[in-house]
């Protein structure tokens, strides 16, 4: 699939982890005010009073009224509540009187239940960072983590160190993968392959939009893509008339890049291939933390922020690209949180974004 703006005018040759929930508002069940909160100011467990431990030292730590008490209890002692930390995040905990503790975020967990008198570190790399979240460790009477007995809570905000090195600011505009079902006009226009075969029968209105998007789903699942300027068939909006290739629907669900390769719905971007090369990883400050919206089966996660530079446009230059939504109402979603021309700080190999290489 080429770009949006590429196919409509110069017709190049073209073209989800389920990360942890992250609501930024997230509600938590174990409030400030619960009785066994070791952090709560009103808890009369409380294990940093401000005073003074029983020897007379400063307060650092559990008092020793409650290192000797036969109540469970659970304590996050670093990072601080309220802390700007970077990720990954490291957290140090202690606890007493419990058999297994576990640390959730905004009620996702971070892995798995362990004995606090094994180890009393966990480290934890967030895939969305740059706004709160609520940390909760609870602490369970039982080796299987069923019977929570104690709990300490507070909010971090996680933020990124391995972005990479900033390459420009850019902005944007979006494209995706064209689809019949769309349309319910009489299938009236024959879309052709490279050599004027025809490949289906299908709405104009349609065969306009596949032309402008360069790659389309028909409605017998077959998935066809940008194949060459040619002589047969309808004329684009644009001027000029394509032809296309049927691809592999498992292999390219969602179209081709420029180097024969998957695109990927809300990861892939259409760039200046002389300004960005292809396959080149990319980070976007502005989305990093942002919820996507679920819409058409997509979306409905917090964005970490990371593309890959998948496609190539004749009408994308330098510090333009065309963001690749996947679908028409994605876009329309994508554009109520970042219009067309919007402005992003982005990032070239980011370390973060290791996942998404190819």
């Amino acid at each position: 699939m080429t770009s949006h703006l590429s196919v409509c005018l110069l017709f190049t040759m073209s073209c989800l982890l389920a990360c942890e929930p992250a609501g930024r508002n997230a509600n938590n069940g174990n409030n400030v005010n619960n009785t066994n909160n070791l952090s709560n100011v009103n808890n009369a467990n409380n294990l940093t009073d401000g005073g003074t431990d029983a020897d007379g030292a400063a307060d650092t730590g559990p008092d020793a009224d409650v290192d000797a008490s036969t109540e469970p209890w659970v304590q996050i002692v670093s990072p601080a509540d309220g802390a700007v930390v970077d990720n990954p995040v490291t957290f140090t905990i202690a606890a007493g009187r419990v058999a297994m503790v576990r640390l959730f975020a905004d009620d996702w967990p971070l892995g798995d239940a362990w004995d606090p008198a094994g180890r009393t570190t966990h480290t934890y790399d967030f895939s969305g960072t740059g706004y709160e979240r609520n940390i909760v460790l609870r602490g369970y009477a039982d080796t299987a983590a069923t019977v929570e007995v104690a709990t300490d809570s507070l909010v971090i905000t996680p933020r990124e160190t391995d972005v990479g090195t900033f390459l420009s600011d850019m902005w944007n505009t979006y494209y995706y993968l064209a689809m019949e079902s769309d349309y319910s006009g009489a299938d009236d226009t024959t879309l052709y392959d490279a050599n004027c075969a025809p490949i289906a029968q299908v709405p104009a209105d349609f065969s306009d939009d596949v032309c402008i998007e360069g790659s389309g789903r028909l409605d017998d699942g077959r998935v066809i893509n940008y194949a060459r300027s040619c002589n047969c068939g309808r004329t684009c909006p644009t001027g000029g008339i394509i032809c296309y290739a049927v691809l592999d629907a498992v292999e390219f669900p969602w179209g081709m890049g420029s180097a024969s390769n998957p695109l990927e719905p809300l990861r892939s971007w259409a760039v200046d291939s002389s300004f960005i090369a292809r396959g080149t990883l990319l980070y976007a400050e502005e989305f990093d933390g942002v919820t996507i919206p679920a819409v058409d089966g997509l979306g409905g996660f917090v964005h970490d922020g990371c593309f890959r530079a998948d496609d190539v446009g004749g009408w994308i230059n330098g510090n333009h690209f065309d963001f690749f939504a996947g679908t028409h109402d994605m876009w329309i979603a994508l554009e109520n949180l970042f219009p067309t021309e919007s402005t992003f700080n982005v990032y070239i190999n980011p370390g973060k974004c290791a996942y998404l290489a190819q």
